[in-house]
């Protein structure tokens, strides 16, 4: 059974490690889906109260809001993106259709007032953090595209 557990262990490891884009989508996922758990610690109240927002204070500077809403929002996007690493494919599209989740979360949030972001369990600090993470993610796949334009280039550039 160890043996097993290790072999897959070691297979995901090398499927994370298997390209740039797959990396940063790793590590996007990865603290995506931690935000799960860390949403829930901030706030235990928020299985009998999944509306009720909870404000937290880290490193005495930094406000984090969350409610159950933005808990399996994060917690949902990011076991996505934990499978989404071990393909290729998959991970280039998680990282367009994620960055364009989290930009349009943040967006929602910013420019629909408090009202939106009640519902949304995030403050306005936590709104501009989401629409940072879909650019980040949105980067990954830009910058995959971008290479592979470049490598194209110049493939087509060496033929002649």
């Amino acid at each position: 059974m160890l043996a097993s557990v290790r072999h897959r262990l070691i297979g995901y490891v090398m499927a994370l490690t298997a390209s740039p884009t797959q990396f940063g989508v790793g590590l996007m996922a990865w603290w995506f889906a931690s935000n799960g758990p860390g949403a829930y610690l901030t706030c235990p109240t928020m299985l009998a109260d999944p509306m009720q927002m909870c404000t937290t204070e880290v490193l005495g500077i930094i406000p984090v809001t969350v409610n159950l809403c933005h808990m399996l929002c994060h917690l949902i996007t990011g076991i996505i993106g934990v499978i989404a690493v071990l393909r290729f494919n998959w991970a280039l599209w998680y990282a367009l259709l994620g960055g364009l989740y989290y930009v349009a979360w943040g967006l929602a949030g910013i420019l629909g007032g408090v009202h939106v972001r009640h519902h949304l369990g995030v403050d306005a600090f936590g709104s501009w953090v989401h629409v940072i993470e879909g650019v980040i993610l949105g980067g990954l796949w830009l910058v995959h595209r971008l290479t592979v334009a470049r490598s194209a280039d110049a493939q087509q550039l060496g033929t002649f």
